[in-house]
């Protein structure tokens, strides 16, 4: 019997380092290393410099600096990505813990009564009461050899789902760190469209200074009074949202940064200038935003965590081995549970082979193996949306940077024209009309300026995005 079972366990163990199932390969994407944008954004982008890690740095805002590095502390999206990468290593150590053996210990006390009609030889004839009281204390042992790799691919879906929830998490703390620096950039156009309102309402009051003089002295007439005024109440209708916009953007800053929203109202309603975006942008090769991007690494691991999981499947048509084993003490009283002569133990080997499941595993490999395909293909869309990000976001960067230089010369050209009608108007060679018209287009055109600085700066992030570069900079430990 005893060579029997170490013939049955040796077998196993022997067996053990067969794996079932494919292999994981990446798939094979060809990408192309440069970059099919607009001659604008050319000129501002270098490729053979590698993308900025630290990249809220280079817009040189030391606030935003500040809010960039909170947030990725203690923004609570962050954190809830944090705790799923505990649960995820939690969950692989529960994987990992079918490599050794299942051992239980326990003990008993009862008070039984036997049977004297049940054919079994009882009573004080036999020396085997018909009431008596039971004792056992021990344990008990199995072990399964991890024959066909099951465990293994069980391990080895749990390592590649712990590492997509590491990319889950660089993925989220790249979005917060973007959204930190955007609000943060509106916030500060706000400000300055704020600024130039307030200047132009100051020269708008100028004028209606102007013409209620003249009008007072009979130079100028009721409905050139009636349209400077009006131009005026436009012009400070704007303010209420601007204020509105600003403290909106406040309040998103500070929830991001995982604070209440009126946390940061002091610092952030302190006037500060619109941040610039540097001269050149380092964006690298095209080809090396597939090693960087958390999403897309995060979509490589999955991959491969659904090709596990059908070898995990396919080992189930195959028999499972176990080695069992136990020993206990058993005794009628007390006194005698420790004896030697109370000993028993049991040693052997059992084998489970399910035969006839009725398709049932066919069927879940069959399924698994259709989500490794799905899998296979979200990671090829996933490759072409990311390339479709940094294609867009360097286009809308490249040529919000030539709409604020035409737009700047506009506004340049509107603050001739202003001046030149308030001469003409104040010599009496053009009406209000002339000057209304050229204060409007004024402050029209440097709102319009002001919206684009914002834009240039929010394209540079969401670019610096697309690129997948800062979450480095972060990488959790914890």
């Amino acid at each position: 019997m005893k060579t029997k079972l170490l013939f049955v366990a040796s077998t196993a163990v022997v067996l053990t380092g067969c794996v079932l199932g494919p292999e994981h390969q990446v798939p094979a994407i060809d990408v192309d290393d440069a970059w099919h944008t607009t001659e604008r954004a050319e000129s501002t982008v270098e490729t053979s410099a590698p993308v900025q890690t630290e990249w809220w740095q280079a817009i040189g805002d030391p606030v935003l600096t500040e809010l960039v590095e909170k947030a990725a502390i203690h923004n609570l999206d962050v954190r809830i990505a944090e705790a799923s990468i505990r649960e995820a290593r939690t969950l692989r150590r529960a994987q990992a813990a079918g490599y050794y053996p299942e051992v239980n210990a326990g003990a008993a006390a009862r008070r039984e009564g036997l049977s004297e009609n049940a054919g079994m030889p009882t009573g004080a004839g036999f020396g085997i009461p018909v009431d008596r009281d039971y004792y056992e204390a021990g344990f008990d042992a199995s072990w399964e050899p991890d024959v066909f790799g099951r465990v293994r691919r069980s391990v080895e879906a749990a390592d590649a789902r712990l590492a997509a929830s590491v990319e889950n998490r660089a993925d989220v703390l790249m979005s917060v760190m973007a959204e930190v620096a955007r609000s943060y950039v509106e916030l500060r156009g706000a400000q300055r469209r704020m600024t130039i309102t307030q200047q132009n309402i100051e020269l708008q009051r100028k004028t209606v200074s102007i013409v209620r003089q003249r009008h007072a002295a009979g130079d100028a007439s009721n409905f050139e009074l009636t349209r400077a005024e009006a131009q005026l109440r436009v012009t400070e209708a704007t303010l209420p949202n601007l204020t509105a916009d600003i403290r909106a953007s406040a309040h998103r800053v500070a929830v991001l940064t995982g604070q209440e929203p009126q946390t940061l109202l002091d610092t952030l309603l302190a006037q500060q200038p619109l941040p610039a975006p540097p001269d050149i942008v380092p964006v690298g090769l095209r080809s090396e935003i597939l090693r960087r991007r958390p999403d897309v690494r995060q979509a490589e691991r999955i991959l491969a965590a659904e090709t596990a999981d059908i070898g995990v499947a396919t080992a189930e048509l195959f028999p499972r081995f176990f080695l069992t084993g136990g020993a206990a003490q058993q005794a009628l009283s007390v006194g005698d549970l420790f004896d030697a002569s109370s000993t028993a133990w049991s040693l052997g080997a059992l084998m489970q082979w399910p035969v006839f499941r009725g398709g049932e595993i066919r069927a879940r490999i069959d399924a698994e193996a259709v989500q490794a395909e799905a899998a296979a293909l979200q990671y090829e869309k996933t490759v072409l949306v990311a390339l479709e990000d940094a294609e867009t976001a360097l286009a809308r960067y490249g040529q919000e940077l030539e709409t604020r230089q035409r737009l700047a010369h506009a506004v340049a050209s509107n603050e001739r024209a202003v001046r030149l009608a308030r001469q003409r108007y104040e010599l009496g060679e053009d009406n209000i009309l002339a000057v209304v018209d050229a204060e409007r287009e004024l402050n029209l055109v440097a709102n319009d300026l002001v919206r684009s600085e914002t834009r240039t700066v929010t394209h540079l992030v969401s670019l610096y995005k697309a690129l997948g570069g800062g979450w480095e900079v972060f990488e959790y430990d914890g």
